[in-house]
């Protein structure tokens, strides 16, 4: 029965081969047709430098290809902040012995990739090295894009590579940092305005009480009657203001980026801080009595490691989270010229003028405010539209939010629009 791995090795000639097998018979042919003992010698080390990395490639490629599919590479923690160093171990069962030949090398190689395209990329040794660390400096939930055992010469003439076994994904979660500035949202929809200062009223009676309710000042207990209290209760003085209400939001981020203000790499980075602002607007509500819910179930640092930039003449679309017609919802979204109803149409950055894209229209945010305004949703919606003011692009992006808030402002009875 024939070997699947074996089958899936893969052997490439590098772009220097062309130039140098060139060169070896030119050198030939001239030593020969001229005479020239050094041109001949020139033509025969080339040849017998091709011929040995060719077959010392081949030859450490057929000896490892039965323990590649032993040896597998896990990475450590699968979750980290972005900025930090994750490491990545090299399992292989004991006795196996990957070693190498002079300028023949043997590496594995890490790949790890997001829908928008980041990169990590990562070599290592498996004759030396059983661990080894690298830097994850973007935010982001990494896929694997291949995990393989390469041989290859030093001269850069052959690659072989062979596949191995790959974990679960996403392998990396590369968690975003909140912002440096907690960003200022002043909330029009469901009831989540809470005064940041609360004047309290003093009172000293003892009677005039109520019961410690969550979210009341732990500093205005009243401790005195707790002790008195038989079951030891908490409350708190008549006097005293109740909590706020007991509210909850629902956070999207929407990461639909516009082709004509944004590059992909530009792309990606405001989708980063759309992330990084929602952490901290997360974290700003949450310590104002505010529930927030995020998708997944997960931890909300974890949840804002996976959106990612989509531009929308791509193929896969995305769409924003279904919420119940009795939430509000806050909405962090990039500013946009197309795929947002009637705004202008603009030529996507890197397309000749007057090329015309075919763009799907609506955009996710538009389907979503249909369907928010077709069910009569009592929760209404927020949406922020955040950009970078110290990007290069700034005013075109600031005149691009104006338009959006002014647009999206007239979208519906329940719909409100800003911009920071």
């Amino acid at each position: 029965m024939p070997d699947s791995t074996a089958s899936k090795i893969d052997f490439s000639l590098r772009p220097l081969f062309i130039p140098v097998i060139l060169i070896t018979v030119l050198a030939f042919s001239l030593g020969l047709n001229r005479d020239e003992l050094a041109l001949s010698l020139l033509g025969t080390i080339l040849l017998i430098v091709l011929i040995y990395c060719l077959m010392g490639v081949l030859l450490l490629g057929f000896i490892h290809r039965r323990k590649a599919s032993l040896l597998s590479m896990v990475i450590i923690p699968d979750t980290l902040n972005t900025g930090d160093e994750a490491e990545f171990l090299i399992k292989t069962p004991g006795g196996i012995n990957f070693f190498s030949l002079p300028v023949i090398i043997v590496r594995c190689e890490l790949c790890l990739g997001t829908l928008d395209g980041r990169i990590i990329r990562h070599y290592a040794d498996p004759g030396t090295e059983d661990r080894c660390s690298f830097h994850v400096r973007e935010r982001g939930a990494y896929h694997s894009l291949c995990d393989r055992l390469v041989v290859f010469d030093g001269t850069g003439f052959f690659r072989l590579t062979i596949p191995l076994g790959q974990g679960s994904n996403p392998r990396l979660l590369a968690l975003p940092r909140p912002a440096e500035e907690t960003p200022s949202f002043s909330l029009k929809s469901g009831g989540s305005e809470v005064p940041r200062e609360i004047n309290y009223q003093k009172s000293d009676s003892l009677t005039d009480h109520r019961p410690y309710i969550p979210g009341d000042d732990p500093r205005r207990i009243n401790w005195k009657l707790y002790s008195h209290a038989p079951l030891g209760d908490l409350f708190v003085r008549e006097g005293e203001p109740r909590p706020p209400p007991h509210s909850q939001l629902i956070i999207l981020i929407d990461g639909e980026t516009d082709p004509s203000l944004f590059s992909p790499e530009e792309g990606r980075r405001a989708v980063d801080i759309l992330c990084e602002n929602a952490l901290a607007a997360a974290l700003e509500f949450s310590a104002r009595g505010i529930d927030i819910q995020w998708g997944g179930g997960a931890d909300i640092s974890a949840a804002l490691a996976r959106p990612y930039s989509i531009r929308p003449d791509k193929t896969l679309q995305a769409e924003l989270a279904p919420v119940p017609a009795d939430r509000a919802v806050l909405i962090l979204a990039l500013p946009r010229l197309m795929g947002a109803g009637p705004l202008e149409t603009r030529t996507p950055k890197g397309v000749a003028p007057g090329t015309r894209s075919s763009l799907p229209a609506p955009s996710a945010l538009d389907r979503f405010l249909s369907s928010r305004e077709a069910g009569f949703a009592q929760g209404g919606t927020d949406i922020v539209f955040i950009f970078d003011r110290a990007a290069e692009g700034a005013p075109e992006l600031a005149e691009a939010a104006g338009l959006c808030v002014s647009l999206y402002n007239n979208y519906g009875r329940n719909i409100h629009a800003a911009s920071i």
